[in-house]
């Protein structure tokens, strides 16, 4: 990739991350799908395949992806954020996130470059339907199964990776046919190293739901600052049906399930931790501290400072 573009997005990168920091949420795969100017990448049906090299120029930033990503670090590190968890990506490693949102940092100011893989759930669910025999066997609980999860790497799966690779420098654009033939021999030796079997137990429980858990996407993300659109993107549903499932199954209207569950953590945060109130507002899924304190004052009868004070007393 040229400097000046690779400039550009920095810059494009800045002022977008700076002006949706207190508005919504960055869907990485639509940020790049958008923009093949400023990268280089390959469509395949429903796969996206995309070599990114430029530096994150924010130091911290909110992003989602409704589709899973497979990611592997050619350069650099970078620290990934969790409310139960931290993982730090590393240069020769690969990953395997599911989809979902998370907080992506900077981590001392190191470049980054990386081949990622953007990978939907209907992609995965008819791969275990096309090798029923890899998963038939395959039990372990999900539990183990983490948000993000590194996988091992040897060396047939070094080589399919350093082909799929090729693509992104040689001058020549592969065939889709020849996308998807490399992409399926890569994914399938990942699978059959005896270490990435918790991948092979998740993709067989995958592969058995006829729609994602909307329990689980709202449980797992309800604080990040995701609107109802995004959490439907999530689901893999229209904002009407979406809507309509969510208050089948909670009885409760998705927005106001969310804000009592957001303010509920945000109390956890202020009783338990000494963070705060900025920290507070962007890990509670809040879109602006002016917003937090008005709905938290009419939850509880006083504002944040003054919860947290009366703890102190007590």
């Amino acid at each position: 990739m040229a400097t000046w573009m690779c400039c550009l997005f920095s810059v494009a990168f800045r002022l977008k991350a700076k002006l949706l920091s207190c508005i919504a949420m960055i869907n990485v795969y639509e940020f790049l799908r958008y923009q093949p100017e400023l990268y280089k990448q390959f469509n395949c049906k429903d796969l996206m395949f995309v070599y990114y090299y430029c530096p994150q120029t924010i130091r911290k930033v909110d992003v989602f992806t409704h589709y899973n990503i497979l990611s592997f670090v050619i350069e650099g590190r970078k620290l990934i954020h969790r409310p139960d968890n931290t993982y730090l990506l590393e240069e020769g490693h690969c990953y395997f996130f599911k989809t979902g949102a998370y907080n992506q940092e900077l981590y001392l100011d190191e470049g980054w470059r990386s081949m990622n893989f953007y990978i939907p759930d209907s992609y995965l669910q008819q791969l275990v339907e096309n090798y029923p025999q890899i998963y038939d066997q395959k039990s372990e609980p999900e539990s183990l199964f983490d948000q993000v999860n590194e996988l091992k790497i040897n060396d047939l799966i070094s080589q399919l990776a350093q082909r799929m690779l090729a693509y992104f420098t040689d001058g020549q654009a592969p065939t889709e046919a020849m996308l998807e033939q490399c992409f399926r021999e890569l994914f399938l030796a990942i699978q059959a190293e005896p270490g990435n079997q918790s991948l092979v137990g998740y993709l067989g429980k995958l592969a058995k739901r006829t729609s994602p858990s909307l329990y689980m996407i709202m449980e797992t993300n309800f604080m990040y600052n995701l609107s109802l659109h995004e959490f439907a993107q999530l689901a893999h549903q229209s904002l009407p049906t979406f809507k309509r499932e969510f208050k089948r199954m909670f009885n409760i209207p998705p927005a106001q399930w969310l804000l009592q569950k957001r303010l509920s953590h945000a109390g956890i945060l202020l009783r338990t931790t000494e963070k705060s109130i900025s920290d507070i507002v962007r890990e509670s899924g809040f879109e602006s501290g002016s917003h937090f304190s008005r709905v938290f004052k009419n939850q509880f009868g006083e504002s944040p400072l003054q919860y947290r004070k009366q703890l102190s007393f007590s």
